[in-house]
């Protein structure tokens, strides 16, 4: 029976349709387990959805002579789902290693949405950023991303960005940056009113959505939402709404995921099929906490980017009512500062709860008798609770049924020689060189290790230097105090809300090293 309904997926297909993995350990999911279930040497068959996956190496070879099944030898190696970014400013890649010492709010009226970039970037620095950045995420097995494109300046840009994405071949939602727009920088100016502008474009972009043959959706980024937003995504069928949720004394709110489910009168906003994506929740309290988990929404924890500003995320792995890593992602944020694979971000969040949930162990002056989090659910934020971020559980996972988003890892790399497990092989030992083959809705975007796309010869490496070079030439006319000190007057900040931590030294003698 089993092989006629597989016959039957097949039919129809006059050249290679399907491809069959033969061979290698597959990370895969078990719904009834609610884990991951590792299979060595089996097999996986798919088109753009998995098919099957067999327990045994030989269990589909009754499908690798068909005419239109490409059979790949993947002994060896490991075989694991895509992973899954949920949040992440893919416009800014032209800007990359300019701030590698920056905190959030140089950072905002520096290289953010409320800074010069509004005056100096042009629709192509967008279109080449966001292109770019998504090749670099497929590069790094990144096969799913929530892009908050917030530097969606004008029209022009917003229709770059959304085509730098769609030309990616990358599956992403790209949100719609709603809000105000710089216009002017000394004096520090904006349009207020701009989101009257940008919501009539997502109208009209909203009848050809989703895009590339569904790859591409498209979903809303504000901060915060409003009541229009929420009606304009219910009334064009976008599913994906996402803001940013960043409170203590940054003075951004410390409740805006309760904000946002008091938007729709007489009804929770967040009780919704559409995904409510909150990024960072770096305060959250146990309001916040209980209205996530009440209506399965999530959190996007994105743990070297608030290292990186100092943000903090105390709230997300504490062991009280507040700890949410049940309702919670992993993304990247702004990739310009750092690398953008996931497999990074789960190497630190982990040792990073480890350390804070041992800590509290030692300051009860107890010896840790076991680990608080395991390998295991580190991968897990980085694929499958993406996938349910998105409210699209059928990503993030190899299993019968789910999307054939699919990265292969080559384990002939030193590191990696050896191996047993191959979860902590990926999260704790991988690294992007390792990432042989990588497959987007069944089609191969990375093969031997290389991008399928010759981005060099196609002119785009060029392109990004020219936009990075322009951008760094034109910031370097700027009057950044204008900007500064327009920002802070506009957030409410003063310089009392300031204060410098203590510096590390880390040479003998009178310098730092800084």
């Amino acid at each position: 029976m089993l092989n006629f309904v597989l016959s039957l997926l097949l039919l129809g297909c006059s050249v290679q349709c399907a491809t069959l993995l033969r061979g290698g350990t597959f990370i895969t999911y078990s719904e009834s387990t609610s884990n991951l279930e590792i299979v060595d040497n089996g097999a996986m068959l798919f088109n753009d959805t998995i098919i099957a996956i067999s327990k045994t190496i030989d269990g589909l070879d009754s499908h690798s002579s068909d005419s239109n099944v490409k059979t790949v030898n993947t002994t060896g190696k490991i075989i694991s789902p895509g992973f899954i970014d949920t949040h992440r400013h893919t416009w800014q890649t032209a800007m990359r290693t300019l701030a590698p010492n920056i905190q959030l709010e140089s950072y905002s009226w520096q290289y953010g949405k409320t800074g010069p970039a509004a005056l100096i970037y042009t629709p192509e620095d967008t279109y080449i950023s966001t292109l770019m950045g998504n090749l670099e995420g497929l590069n790094a097995g990144v096969t799913t991303s929530l892009d908050f494109a917030h530097g969606m300046f004008s029209r022009a840009h917003a229709e770059a960005g959304l085509q730098g994405t769609i030309d990616s071949g990358a599956r992403a939602w790209w949100s719609y940056g709603v809000g105000p727009v710089v216009i002017n920088g000394d004096p520090y100016t904006v349009n207020a009113s701009a989101s009257i502008d940008q919501l009539a474009h997502i109208r009209e972009l909203a009848s050809k959505n989703p895009f590339n043959d569904g790859l591409v959706n498209l979903g809303i980024a504000a901060d915060p939402p409003t009541t229009e937003m929420v009606e304009t995504a219910q009334n064009l069928s976008i599913n994906l709404i996402t803001a940013h949720d960043v409170g203590g004394p940054y003075l951004t709110g410390d409740n805006v995921i309760g904000l946002v489910n008091d938007l729709t009168p007489g009804s929770p906003t967040l009780n919704s099929s559409i995904a409510f994506v909150f990024a960072h929740v770096d305060f959250l309290n146990p309001s916040g906490a209980r209205l996530l988990r009440e209506f399965n929404q999530y959190a996007s924890i994105t743990p070297e980017s608030e290292m990186h500003y100092g943000l903090g995320h105390e709230a997300s792995y504490l062991v009280l009512s507040v700890s949410i890593q049940d309702q919670a992602a992993l993304g990247v944020d702004t990739h310009f500062t750092f690398s953008i694979d996931i497999i990074g971000q789960m190497r630190i969040w982990l040792q990073a709860t480890r350390e804070r949930l041992y800590q509290e162990t030692l300051d009860r002056f107890k010896i840790p008798a076991s680990t608080p989090m395991s390998v295991r659910q580190a991968f897990l934020m980085g694929t499958r609770n993406g996938g349910l971020a998105l409210k699209r559980p059928d990503l993030g996972v190899l299993r019968e049924g789910a999307k054939a988003d699919v990265v292969v890892f080559s384990t002939d790399a030193i590191g990696l020689i050896g191996w047993t497990d191959p979860i902590a092989a990926v999260v704790l030992h991988s690294n992007v060189g390792d990432i042989e083959d990588v497959y987007v809705d069944g089609q191969l975007v990375k093969q031997g290790g290389k991008l399928v796309v010759d981005w060099v010869e196609k002119g785009y490496a060029e392109r990004l230097r020219a936009s990075g070079l322009r951008f760094r030439e034109e910031l370097a006319k700027v009057n950044i105090t204008a900007f500064e000190t327009g920002f802070k007057a506009l957030s409410g900040l003063t310089n009392e809300d300031f204060a410098d931590p203590f510096q590390v030294d880390v040479t003998r003698g009178d310098s730092t090293g800084f």
